[in-house]
């Protein structure tokens, strides 16, 4: 599923050698190799005049995106948090998150669609969920709102193919219509 998400993240990322794109998702090369043929073989992967592309997307974000909800997602859990009070969780727009982390989920959809109130909020980190106690607005909680997961890919920010598979996740209806909204932006 990493390799997956790795290649539909950028067009560019089919195109780079395999040892590269074994340090960049933290892969075996030797499973970057099986994963990346058994895309060719089933003709996601295809040769272009430009190098090697991407077919069927739609396909693959789908597939990605269910394999996400159905297992992966649960394995990059950490811990999961709360608000300090109500009144904080009313205001975590205003929350400044420490360098490397950011918002997923619903919280993001909230803010690109505008669509969306946060029921559940969803965290990532690259490394350990401890920063977010200095930010003096959440505290560990294993029955909190606040979902923490260490982030698993390489740009700032949350990719939107990770908030439209947080939103799927949830399998709520209103989660569901926003996601429909950000699948626009894949």
């Amino acid at each position: 599923m990493l390799l997956l998400f790795y290649l539909l993240e950028d067009k560019q990322n089919v195109n780079k050698p395999f040892r590269t794109i074994s340090k960049e998702t933290g892969m075996s090369l030797g499973s970057v190799q099986m994963k990346y043929h058994e895309l060719v073989e089933a003709g996601y992967i295809v040769d272009a005049s430009r190098g090697k592309v991407i077919r069927k997307r739609s396909q693959l974000i789908e597939r990605w995106t269910r394999g996400y909800a159905d297992g992966l997602r649960q394995k990059y859990l950490i811990f999961r948090f709360r608000f300090l009070a109500p009144s904080v969780r009313e205001q975590w727009r205003d929350i400044h998150l420490p360098r490397g982390i950011c918002w997923g989920g619903e919280p993001v959809a909230c803010l690109l669609t505008e669509y969306i109130r946060p029921e559940k909020w969803t965290i990532y980190v690259p490394d350990k969920a401890d920063a977010l106690i200095s930010t003096g607005r959440m505290v560990p909680d294993k029955n909190g709102e606040i979902y923490v997961y260490k982030k698993f890919w390489l740009s700032e920010g949350v990719p939107p193919m990770v908030v439209y598979a947080d939103l799927l996740a949830m399998n709520e209806d209103r989660c569901t219509e926003t996601a429909d909204r950000i699948r626009e932006l894949l």
